[in-house]
C-alpha cells in the first residue's frame, strides 16, 4: 500500500532519521494543531479499507440477488448513458487532488483556511453525488424490471451499486480529511506522515480514491464475462484475498515499531535473582560430539548416534525494550545487525521471541504490557564464519565485535528497502563447551541421598567383587571404558567415589511413578543435561539368597525398565530423550514388599558417557498407598479444664478402622492448609483408645477410636474447619514406605452456655451500698451538699451456679470469670456537653477489688432506695479464642481475645442507703414526750417517771429555750444488713448521735433550716422561731407578751438527708408551759 511504502529511504534508518524530519517541518508549521501519527494514519487507513470492504461485501450479495430476478428488456447502453456520470465521478475525485495539493501547501504555509474551504466545497458535491447515485440507481432498476434481459439487469445493478459504493466513499474519505485537518498535529507527531496519509487516502493508486474507478471497471468487466455468475466464487476469493491483506497490513502498521534498546539485568544488579540471566553477550554453549552409539544393539528401544565434526548448540537470549509498548516483535522482523549494515541470518537464527512477565520492582506488571521482549537466538554454525563474525584482530589482540538488535518496521516487495529500527550497539558473540552430567534426582531425591550396594547388600552379604566403574577424572568423560594400561579411563571404587552404601532406600509405592530427572536445580547456560538415558535392573548387585533375589525381580513386571521378563526373554529398556524420564514397577506378585535394585545409563551430548557402567540406586516398594478419610467432627471446651490457665477443646471419640492397613508406624500429625490467618497451628493431639475404651500411646491395627485435642485452642480460629492427616509408614529393610494418608476434619466450635447466678441467700434486691469513705455528709468549697459515691460487692452478695462445682470444677468466681453489669446504674462525666450522663455501670473483673460494682452518684441520687434496675452478666471463656479484631491502628487482625456468653440469669437490684429503715420514734419518743409513773396494785413502781425534754415556759420577755435532740430516740431499723464497714457509723439510739457523727445533715426548707408551727401545722412560728446548734433545737419567743390559755404548744419542723441525697422530713411536738398569771382569752 501506498501510505506504508518508504520506497526513497535508505535500508535501515535510525529514529534518528525521523527526529531530523520533523525538525525541519516543524520549523515550518510550529503549533498547527494537535494529534498522534501512528494513531491517525491507522485510524485513516481502516476507515479507507472498512469503505472499500463495505462496498464489495454489498455488491457480492446484490449479485445473487440480480440473479434472481426476471428477465428485463432494457438494453446495457442505455443503462450506461445513465450511469455515465456516476461512474467514475471524476468531478469528485478532481476535487479530491485539489483538496490533496491544498493541504500540503497549507501544512507548509501554516494556513489552512482555504484548505478547510476546499474541503468543505467538495464535501456538499460528495453528498450531491452520494443522493444522485442512489436517485439514479432505484429509477434505472425499476426501468429495467420490465424489459431488459437478465445480463442487463445484472450489469446495471453492478454498475450501479459501484457507483453508490464510489460515491459513499468519496464522501467518507472527504470527512476523514476534514477531521484530520481539524485535529492537527503537535510537536510530538510527524506532519510529513500526516501529509502522505492523507495523500494515500485520496491518490494512492491501490488504495486512494483515484483508483476506485479502475477497479470498479475490472469488477464490470468479471461480471459481464460471467453472465451466469459461476466465476462469483472465484471473484469472491480474490476479494477475501485482497481484505485479509489489508488486515495484515493494519495489523504490522499497527504494532510496528518506532524504538528499541538493550536492557541489561546483569549490569544493574547481578546479586538479585530477579534480575539475573541476562546481559549483552550471546554465548552459545555448546557440545561437539565424539563417534559413538547409545547404547547398544538390542538394549534399549532406540539408539543414539553421533558423528565427529557435528556440534550440538544451545541457545541464548537477549532482553530488550521497544516502543511502543504494545509493539509486538516475532522470529520475522528481528536480525542481529553490525556497524557496517550486515546482518548474520546466514550464521545466527532467532527461534524465539516472547514478552518478559517477570518483576522489576516491589510491584507486579499484570496484563499492562512493559515493552520488554525476550529474544532467544541460536548460532547456526559455531566455525570460523562464526569466530571472524565474533571478533577481529586489532593490535595483535582480538576484539569484539559489537552488534545491535535491529528490528523491521516496514514491510515492501523489495526486501532491500525495508526500514529497520536499532538498538545501541553492545552485543558480542561469544562460545563455550557444555558441562558434562553426572547427578540426577529420583523423585526429587539426589541421587546422592539414595542408597547402592556398595560394600554389601542388606542381609551382609558382600558385593566388593563386583566392579563399581567410576571416572578416574570426571572432568574428562569418554564414549569407551578403558580399566588397564596407560589409557586407562576408569576404575572401580576409585577414591571412594559414588559410596552411597549408607545413605536411605528410597520408598515408593507399586504401580507409582519413579521420575528420574538429570535437571539441576539451578542450571547454568553450560549445563544441558544429558542427550538421553535408559534404565536396566542393577543385576550385578543382586547377590542375596543368590540367584533367588534377581529371579525375584525378573519375575515382577515394570514399565519402561530393561530386564530379562520371567528370566527369560529380555525386554529392552526405554530410551528416554532428555533430562526426565519415569519408570514403573507395576507388579510383584503375591509380594508385599521388596527392595529392588535398578541402574541408570546415561550419555551426554557429545556422545561420552555420564558414569563408565552406570550407577544404581534401590528402592523398597510397597503396596499402593491407600488413603483413609475419617469422618468430620467437631472440637469444643472440655467443660473441666475452663479453670486452667490453658483450657483444652476436645472432639467426641470417633470411630475408625486400621486392620487392613500394613503399617508400623505414622507421621506426626498435621494441618494440612493454612487457615485465613495463614498459620497452620501445631498445638493438638490425636488420642487413641481400643474398642474397650483402653488408651493406647500409639497409632496402631487395633485402634478403634481417635480422639482430637486442641492443647491451645485459642491458636485455632473461631468456628474455622481444619483438615489434618497423618501418613501411615512401613519398615522394608531400612526403608520407610508410604502405606497410605489418614485424613480428618473437625471444626472449632465455641461455647454457648454460660452458668447462672442469683442472691445468696438472706440477700436480695434490696441492696446497700458502700459509701465512699464514709457515710458522712459532704459539701464542697461553697458549702453545697454533693452525692457521695459507692460500691456493691457482688461477690458478697450474689451466688454463683449455686456454688456447685460440677459445672467446670473451680471457684467460678475466679479472676475474670464474670462480666457483670447493670443497666443505667452508674454516672459518667460528659465532657463535651458539661454534664454527668447516666450509663452502664460494669463490675471489675481483675485487680485488688474483684467484682465491685462502681457507682458515681455524681448527678441526680441514683441511691434513692425505690430505683429497680436489672443486674446482667457475661460468662467470660479465658485463652480458648482467636477472632479477626481491629488493632489499635484501625486495622483488623487476628489477635487472642476473651470469648463471652450470656448468662440466662438476671437479677433486679435497688440502691440502697442506710436512711431506708432510719426512723425517728413517733412524738420523739418517751424521752423527749416524758412518761408518768405507773405503780401495780402493790404501790410498787412498774414503769418509772421519765421528765419531758420538749418544755418551753412563757415568759413576757422573749427567752430561748435549748431542747436536747439526745432525748429523740431514733435508730436504724435493719442495722444487720449494713455494710459492716461502716455500719458503726450510723448505729445510734437518739438523733443527736446522728447529727454528731455527721450522717445526716440539715436541709434548707422553705421557711429556713427549723421552723415551728402551731399544733395543726398551719400558723408558721406563730409564739417561737427555732435553730439548730450544737445538736440541739433552740426555740425563742417571739415579741408577744401575752398569749392564750388555751395553746398548749406546738410543732418543731426539719428535714435531713443522707450523704447520698435521701431527704427525710422530721415533725417533733413541744409544749409551752405557761407562768402563773395568763392572760385572758381575747
Amino acid at each position: 500500500m501506498g501510505t506504508l511504502t518508504v520506497a526513497s529511504m535508505s535500508t535501515f534508518t535510525s529514529c534518528k532519521d525521523y527526529d531530523d524530519d520533523i525538525s525541519n517541518l516543524q520549523g515550518q508549521i510550529d503549533k498547527l494543531a494537535t494529534a498522534d501519527q501512528l494513531s491517525q494514519k491507522v485510524s485513516e487507513l481502516q476507515a479507507l479499507i472498512n469503505s472499500n470492504q463495505n462496498g464489495i461485501s454489498s455488491l457480492e450479495t446484490k449479485l445473487n440477488d440480480v440473479k434472481k430476478t426476471a428477465d428485463s428488456k432494457a438494453t446495457l447502453d442505455q443503462v450506461k448513458d445513465i450511469l455515465a456520470g456516476y461512474a467514475t465521478n471524476e468531478s469528485v475525485t478532481k476535487e479530491a487532488n485539489e483538496i490533496v495539493n491544498a493541504a500540503i501547501k497549507a501544512l507548509q504555509e501554516k494556513d489552512i483556511k482555504d484548505l478547510k474551504a476546499l474541503i468543505e466545497t467538495a464535501q456538499g458535491k460528495a453528498d450531491q453525488a452520494v443522493k444522485d447515485a442512489a436517485d439514479a440507481k432505484a429509477d434505472i432498476l425499476k426501468t429495467l424490471e420490465d424489459y431488459a434481459l437478465k445480463s442487463d439487469v445484472e450489469t446495471a445493478q453492478g454498475t450501479a451499486d459501484d457507483a453508490l459504493a464510489k460515491a459513499i466513499a468519496n464522501k467518507t474519505a472527504i470527512e476523514n480529511a476534514l477531521k484530520t485537518l481539524g485535529t492537527g498535529f503537535d510537536e510530538k507527531n510527524t506532519v510529513a506522515a500526516a501529509i502522505e496519509a492523507i495523500n494515500g487516502q485520496l491518490t494512492a493508486k491501490n488504495t486512494g480514491l483515484a483508483g476506485l474507478d479502475g477497479r470498479l471497471s475490472v469488477i464490470e468487466a468479471a461480471l459481464k464475462s460471467d453472465e451466469s455468475g459461476d466465476k462469483l466464487t472465484n471473484l469472491k476469493l480474490k476479494i477475501d484475498n485482497i481484505e485479509n491483506k489489508l488486515k495484515d497490513i493494519i495489523g504490522q502498521y499497527s504494532t510496528m515499531v518506532t524504538d528499541v534498546q538493550l536492557y541489561d539485568f546483569a549490569k544493574n544488579n547481578i546479586y538479585d535473582p530477579i534480575y539475573a540471566g541476562f546481559d549483552q553477550k550471546l554465548n552459545f554453549v555448546q557440545a561437539e560430539e565424539l563417534d559413538n552409539v547409545f547404547p547398544g544393539e538390542g538394549v534399549a528401544d532406540a539408539q543414539f548416534k553421533f558423528e565427529k565434526g557435528k556440534y550440538f548448540v544451545g541457545e541464548d537470549s537477549l532482553l530488550v525494550r521497544v516502543s511502543p509498548v504494545d509493539a509486538e516483535l516475532t522470529t520475522s522482523n528481528v536480525s542481529l545487525l553490525n556497524s557496517q549494515g550486515k546482518e548474520l541470518n546466514d550464521l545466527i537464527e532467532v527461534t524465539g521471541a516472547h514478552r518478559y512477565d517477570g518483576l522489576l520492582t516491589s510491584r507486579a506488571t499484570g496484563d499492562v504490557n512493559t515493552g520488554l521482549w525476550v529474544v532467544k537466538f541460536k548460532a547456526k554454525d559455531l566455525g570460523d564464519a562464526f569466530k571472524a563474525a565474533a571478533a577481529v584482530k586489532k593490535n595483535n589482540a582480538d576484539k569484539n565485535i559489537l552488534y545491535s538488535v535491529a528490528v523491521k518496521n516496514t514491510y515492501t516487495t523489495d526486501e532491500t528497502k525495508d526500514r529497520r529500527v536499532t538498538s545501541e550497539y553492545g552485543v558480542t558473540l561469544a562460545t563455550e563447551k557444555a558441562i558434562h552430567a553426572y547427578d540426577f534426582t529420583v523423585n526429587g531425591t539426589s541421587i546422592n541421598d539414595i542408597h547402592n550396594r556398595y560394600y554389601m547388600c542388606e542381609d551382609g552379604t558382600s558385593t566388593r567383587g563386583v566392579q563399581e566403574l567410576v571416572w578416574t577424572n570426571n572432568d574428562k568423560p569418554s564414549t569407551t571404558v578403558i580399566t588397564e594400561g596407560d589409557k586407562a579411563n576408569a576404575a572401580s571404587r576409585y577414591h571412594g567415589q559414588d559410596n552411597r552404601h549408607w545413605e536411605n532406600i528410597l520408598a515408593v509405592e507399586k504401580g507409582g511413578d519413579i521420575v528420574i530427572d538429570f535437571t539441576k536445580a539451578n542450571p547454568s547456560p553450560k549445563d544441558f543435561g544429558v542427550k538421553g538415558f535408559y534404565v536396566t535392573l542393577d543385576e550385578k548387585f543382586a547377590l542375596e539368597s543368590a540367584p533367588s533375589e534377581l529371579n525375584a525381580w525378573n519375575s515382577y513386571s515394570y514399565e519402561n525398565v530393561g530386564y530379562k521378563k520371567n528370566g527369560t526373554t529380555y525386554q529392552p529398556a526405554k530410551l528416554f530423550t532428555g533430562n526426565k524420564g519415569t519408570i514403573k514397577i507395576q507388579d510383584l506378585g503375591n509380594v508385599k514388599g521388596d527392595v529392588i535394585g535398578f541402574r541408570v545409563y546415561a550419555v551426554n551430548y557429545d556422545g561420552t558417557l555420564t558414569d563408565p557402567d552406570g550407577r544404581a540406586f534401590y528402592v523398597a516398594v510397597g503396596d499402593a498407598k491407600v488413603d483413609m478419610t475419617i469422618p468430620a467432627t467437631t472440637v469444643s471446651l472440655d467443660k473441666a479444664t475452663a479453670s486452667t490457665a490453658q483450657p483444652k477443646f476436645v472432639s467426641p471419640k470417633v470411630a475408625v478402622d486400621f486392620s487392613k492397613y500394613d503399617f508400623d508406624a505414622n507421621d506426626a500429625w498435621v494441618v494440612t492448609a493454612e487457615d485465613k490467618d495463614h498459620k497452620k497451628p501445631t498445638e493438638f493431639t490425636v488420642k487413641y483408645f481400643k474398642a474397650d475404651g483402653t488408651e493406647v500411646s500409639e497409632l496402631n491395627k487395633d485402634v478403634k477410636f481417635v480422639q482430637f485435642v486442641l492443647t491451645q485452642p485459642n491458636k485455632f480460629i473461631d468456628d474455622e474447619t481444619y483438615t489434618v492427616s497423618t501418613t501411615l509408614k512401613k519398615n522394608i529393610s531400612g526403608a520407610t514406605a508410604e502405606v497410605g494418608t489418614v485424613t480428618a476434619s473437625f471444626k472449632k466450635v465455641m461455647p454457648t452456655e454460660a452458668p447462672t447466678f442469683g442472691y445468696r441467700d438472706g440477700f436480695d434486691k434490696f441492696e446497700y451500698i458502700i459509701p465512699t469513705n464514709d457515710y458522712t455528709v459532704a459539701a464542697d468549697a461553697e458549702g453545697n451538699y454533693i452525692n457521695k459515691s459507692g460500691k456493691f460487692d457482688f461477690r458478697n452478695i450474689l451466688i454463683i451456679n449455686n456454688n456447685a462445682t460440677a459445672w467446670n470444677g473451680f471457684d467460678l468466681f475466679g479472676e475474670g470469670v464474670f462480666n457483670f453489669k447493670v443497666a443505667n446504674g452508674t454516672y459518667n462525666w460528659d465532657n463535651n456537653n458539661n454534664k454527668f450522663v447516666l450509663t452502664d455501670a460494669k463490675a471489675t473483673i481483675s485487680g485488688a477489688e474483684q467484682y465491685i460494682l462502681n457507682v458515681n452518684n455524681g448527678g441526680a441520687n441514683l441511691v434513692d432506695n425505690k430505683t429497680e434496675r436489672t443486674i446482667t452478666a457475661d460468662f467470660v471463656y479465658k485463652n480458648i479464642s482467636k477472632q479477626l479484631v481491629e488493632n489499635a491502628n484501625g486495622e483488623k487482625e487476628y489477635q487472642n481475645v476473651d470469648y463471652t456468653q450470656p448468662s440466662p440469669s438476671s437479677e433486679k437490684i435497688v440502691y440502697c442507703s442506710w436512711m431506708k429503715t432510719f426512723d425517728v420514734a413517733a412524738n420523739g419518743g418517751d424521752n423527749w414526750t416524758g412518761r408518768a409513773e405507773v405503780k401495780d396494785n402493790k404501790g410498787n413502781v412498774k414503769v418509772s417517771y421519765i421528765a419531758p425534754a420538749n418544755v418551753v415556759t412563757w415568759s413576757q420577755t422573749a427567752t430561748a429555750t435549748t431542747l436536747n435532740l439526745s432525748k429523740v430516740d431514733a435508730k436504724v431499723a435493719d442495722l444487720k444488713v449494713i455494710p459492716s464497714s461502716v455500719a458503726g457509723t450510723v448505729k445510734g439510739t437518739d438523733l443527736k448521735t446522728f447529727f454528731t457523727n455527721g450522717v445526716i445533715a440539715l436541709v434548707k426548707g422553705k421557711y429556713g433550716t427549723v421552723w415551728t408551727t402551731s399544733t395543726d401545722g398551719k400558723q408558721i412560728n406563730p409564739y417561737f422561731t427555732a435553730e439548730f446548734t450544737n445538736g440541739n433545737i433552740v426555740l425563742t419567743q417571739s415579741n408577744q407578751t401575752t398569749i392564750p390559755s388555751n395553746v398548749k404548744g406546738g410543732l418543731i419542723h426539719f428535714t435531713v438527708r443522707d450523704c447520698f441525697g435521701n431527704l427525710k422530713a422530721i415533725q417533733l411536738p413541744f409544749v409551752i408551759k405557761m407562768p402563773e398569771v395568763t392572760a385572758r382569752k381575747h
